[in-house]
């Protein structure tokens, strides 16, 4: 996965992101969110976008 500077910081961030807002909309089960997460770290992922008005992405 291709990573780049953030900022000015010393992070490197993937060009891709996941977005979990329709794991809190969809109430997806447990098992669900783990294998998205999981596959989506296993690709090199590590920008998760998440929100606490996101109902339960946080949870």
């Amino acid at each position: 996965m291709e990573k780049r500077s953030f900022g000015l910081t010393d992070m490197q961030v993937s060009v891709l992101g996941f977005g979990a807002a329709e794991i809190g909309y969809e109430e997806a089960e447990a098992a669900t969110v783990e294998r998205l997460l999981g596959s989506a770290l296993d690709a090199g992922l590590n920008v998760i976008d998440t929100a606490e008005c996101y109902r339960a992405s946080e949870g």
